[in-house]
């Protein structure tokens, strides 16, 4: 079956959902979108008018990055979920997780002070905190093995990385070691690193720029009044 991936450049949702794909060797294309003047025929197949959408064969369509993982698991020969019952749902439990720090990452770009900023930084780190301590020092977070929660948590801490560059703070190798360090494998992952778009970072700063909040501050001055773009990712 062929696939084909719908994306906006930006969305982190995406990325899970390329790496996915990625990591089971399916053939797949991918068509960016604008979600700013996005195509009438995307609005009839994305009912919450977001991506990812993947398109699977030429009339089957799946929205929403948890359950196209989901199918892609089932669809795929190779399965990458642990055979064991518990550990399965743990790994989805932490999916879960992680696509609700994600919006972390909102919260830190839209603060308009020192202050809020870094309370935000504080309730980030406590929630890395949790993953952390779950964490089990091996090679990835789980295990030895590239799972789905990395494949969910690879966009975040690339974002976070982002930050960090110019705004250091994020990432604490001394708080969170298991963390970076599966972060350090995860950025030299070739699935990881073909799922971004070859312009993400500089359009991700651009993003910082348009929202205008305290952590734009730390951007260069050309990027401090980006051109539009939708404000979601």
């Amino acid at each position: 079956m062929k696939f084909k991936l719908v994306s906006y450049k930006l969305c982190p949702f995406v990325q899970q959902v390329f790496i996915a794909l990625s990591l089971k060797g399916l053939d797949f294309d991918i068509e960016y979108i604008d979600l700013s003047n996005p195509p009438t025929w995307f609005t009839k197949v994305s009912p919450l008018k977001k991506v990812p959408v993947l398109f699977a064969g030429t009339d089957q369509v799946l929205f929403e990055s948890i359950a196209i993982i989901e199918f892609i698991e089932d669809y795929a020969e190779q399965k990458t979920y642990p055979s064991d019952l518990f550990e399965r749902s743990r790994d989805r439990a932490w999916i879960q997780f992680i696509n609700q720090l994600m919006w972390c990452l909102y919260d830190l770009s839209v603060k308009g002070s020192e202050e809020e900023y870094g309370s935000t930084v504080g309730t980030l780190h406590k929630k890395l905190d949790e993953l952390e301590a779950a964490s089990h020092g091996g090679k990835y977070l789980f295990g030895d093995s590239f799972s789905f929660v990395e494949a969910a948590v690879a966009p975040l801490l690339l974002r976070l990385s982002y930050i960090d560059e110019i705004a250091p703070g994020l990432l604490d190798e001394v708080r969170h070691s298991n963390i970076c360090r599966v972060n350090n494998q995860l950025m030299a992952d070739a699935n990881v690193q073909r799922s971004a778009h070859s312009d993400l970072k500089q359009a991700y700063y651009k993003l910082l720029g348009k929202r205008q909040g305290y952590l734009s501050t730390f951007l260069p001055e050309k990027l401090k009044s980006a051109e539009s773009m939708p404000l979601r990712y």
